[in-house]
């Protein structure tokens, strides 16, 4: 499964169809140029850990990153799933 994040611009499927779900972070607001809130997160964290307790591995690529939000936006998903530095 490949989910995106596109700000609203196409539909987010998140109904897993595999054992991984990739999950691609484009922007929350406005397409790769917008930071996540911290209730954006706070979703995205719950929906990542309702896949890995499904036994789905997971993985997370953010692309929102013309305004150097993604390195910010990966720390602070991190730290809601209590996984190391990224």
């Amino acid at each position: 499964m490949v989910t995106a994040d596109t700000a609203g611009k196409w539909p987010l499927l998140l109904e897993p169809t595999t054992g991984l779900a990739y999950v691609r972070l484009h922007g929350d607001r406005e397409l790769y140029t917008s930071g996540y809130s911290d209730e954006a997160l706070d979703r995205w964290a719950a929906r990542i850990k309702n896949w890995r307790d499904s036994g789905l591995d997971v993985v997370v690529y953010f692309d929102n990153d013309v305004k150097v939000h993604a390195p910010d936006d990966a720390q602070r998903l991190a730290e809601r799933l209590g996984v190391g530095a990224v």
